[in-house]
């Protein structure tokens, strides 16, 4: 374990500066790039922050390293105090090795002073098999550190998977397959638009303003009970189903997991928004392309209201 925290540090290190340098780059170059390869980017970073693993053997990187420093010393933080020896124990033991008060030594036969070489082996072997002196309990820095990594990480994680949980339990509640001829009609045409072989299911629930995709296994694209017109309907829903096609639940899915092993990192917390940036914006130029051009202003106008209606108050059912 204390080789383990040297790789998640050097490993956090480096993924802070592809976090920083793709930051700058999207900035510069966005007109130039589409938001698509940064998202390509975060993928591979991702993937790489979620294995905090060495991928090389260890011998194959000692030997390429130019540099060899020394790791230092895990010092030990506390030390309790060893057990002490039962009484009992040594007591019967000096018992057995005393000799009688009444007895003469001089008086001894020579046959019993005069020990057998399967004595000598015998009290030699009971000497060895004395179970040594039990030493005391012992903390070290890298076992509290590690320690401190491993609540993090594992609230971080019972934290999304609550928040998942809950989400679920809302859907079960309020949510219902859409019935409505004109919406699934709509929905069909789009998944024929976009070429996709597997659908997610379309079901409508109560307290939602805007569409919305959710569900990594079994995904469903919930709509609202209310939706001001057909083209913010179509224009949602295929919002929606690009999500679906480019599969942006995944990258999502593990940049949540690379965050969640580096949660001491700030950086990996801004990768996430960074994240769910792109992908917005990459599920945008996705969808523009499957439109005329005389239809892009209608759907960025779409787009904008939604973002408008999640930032407003949200409405939960009673």
């Amino acid at each position: 374990m204390p080789d383990f925290l040297p790789a998640l540090g050097a490993l956090t290190l480096g993924g802070s500066v592809v976090v920083l340098v793709l930051s700058l780059v999207s900035r510069s170059t966005r007109s130039r790039y589409g938001a698509r390869w940064r998202c390509w980017a975060w993928l591979l970073l991702c993937l790489r922050l979620a294995i905090p693993l060495p991928l090389l053997p260890q011998g194959a990187q000692e030997a390429k390293a130019p540099i060899q420093l020394t790791v230092p010393s895990d010092p030990i933080i506390f030390q309790g105090r060893p057990a002490r020896p039962n009484p009992g124990v040594s007591s019967s033991s000096s018992g057995d090795l005393s000799v009688p008060a009444g007895s003469n030594q001089t008086e001894q036969s020579p046959s019993t002073s005069v020990s057998s070489p399967g004595q000598d082996q015998t009290t030699s072997s009971d000497t060895s098999a004395q179970p040594p002196a039990a030493s005391g309990f012992s903390l070290s820095l890298s076992q509290v550190v590690t320690a401190v990594w491993l609540a993090g990480a594992a609230a971080t994680l019972i934290w999304a998977f609550v928040s998942h949980l809950r989400f679920l339990l809302y859907l079960r509640r309020w949510a219902s397959p859409v019935t409505n001829p004109a919406t699934v009609q709509l929905f069909n045409e789009l998944g024929n638009q976009l070429h996709l072989d597997r659908r997610p299911r379309l079901m409508t629930c109560q307290g939602l303003r805007v569409p919305m995709l959710a569900g990594l296994i079994r995904p469903v694209l919930l709509l609202p009970e209310y939706v001001p017109s057909d083209s913010a309907l179509r224009y949602s829903m295929l919002h929606e189903l690009t999500h679906f096609r480019r599969k942006d639940i995944g990258l999502k899915t593990l940049a949540l997991l690379a965050n969640a092993l580096h949660w001491f990192n700030p950086l990996m917390w801004y990768m996430t928004r960074l994240v769910e940036r792109d992908t917005e914006l990459a599920c945008d130029e996705a969808a523009l392309r499957t439109l005329p051009a005389q239809e892009h202003r209608a759907y960025g106008q779409t787009i904008l209201d939604a973002v408008a209606q999640l930032k407003g108050t949200c409405s939960t059912p009673s």
